[in-house]
């Protein structure tokens, strides 16, 4: 009787050192910024940071710059995921904005050193590496400003809302809770009451009148 055949294990695809080099070094660079800040953070730091020479680092980004743009980058990643899980909001705006509020805040919370960093000193960056921030942002703004826009040709949201104006006004009230935290001033609720707040209150202001009456605490809205 022949012994049963054990089942071959699916190899993972080995990564590269090349691949590991270049993780440590946004590692770095993002724990750089974050205690520095953008202008501060120098690569001979972050390079020290990620136990490679300078020379290592030029090797895989040119210029400070070019290191800040792939941080970024690499941090949008999860926000564009959630964008691509909650695709079309106009079934169910209100779930759908509410888990995007929920996922950028404590995302944002996660990388509160170089928000922090970014908002101090954003105007006081050369104008270069002001360009390549925007260039880097954009498109996850202007694809939420779709998104919101089909919910409002949908009739989920009011025709004369602004959409543009309406979601920076969100996102800086999101971006303004989080960075408050930490802060002298008390407050009686959780992070969680927070962020539900911000998203009914920003709901109530664009959801269509025709939108189904939702329920609160308080009983159902009008």
């Amino acid at each position: 009787m022949r012994n049963p055949v054990a089942p071959v294990a699916r190899k993972r695809p080995a990564v590269s050192s090349v691949d590991q080099t270049r993780e440590r070094l946004l590692d770095a660079a993002l724990a750089t910024f974050s205690r520095d800040g953008i202008r501060g953070a120098t690569t001979r730091a972050i390079a020290r940071k990620a136990g490679v020479n300078e020379v290592t680092l030029f090797r895989h980004f040119k210029s400070k710059e070019q290191l800040l743009g792939a941080v970024l980058q690499r941090e949008l990643c999860s926000e564009v995921e959630v964008l691509d899980k909650f695709f079309s909001w106009k079934e169910n705006i209100r779930e759908s904005m509410a888990n995007y509020a929920r996922h950028y805040y404590y995302h944002m919370e996660k990388k509160k050193g170089i928000a922090r960093a970014y908002l101090a000193e954003a105007q006081l960056l050369p104008k270069s590496m002001q360009t390549l921030i925007a260039d880097v942002i954009r498109p996850v703004r202007e694809r939420l400003i779709v998104i919101l826009t089909e919910a409002q040709n949908a009739g989920a949201v009011r025709s004369d809302v602004n959409i543009e104006c309406a979601l920076d006004a969100f996102k800086n009230t999101l971006y303004a809770g989080m960075l408050r935290q930490g802060t002298l001033l008390p407050c009686n609720y959780t992070t969680d009451e927070y962020i539900t707040t911000v998203s009914d209150i920003f709901l109530r202001g664009i959801e269509s009148a025709t939108t189904e009456p939702r329920r609160t605490g308080y009983g159902t809205a009008n």
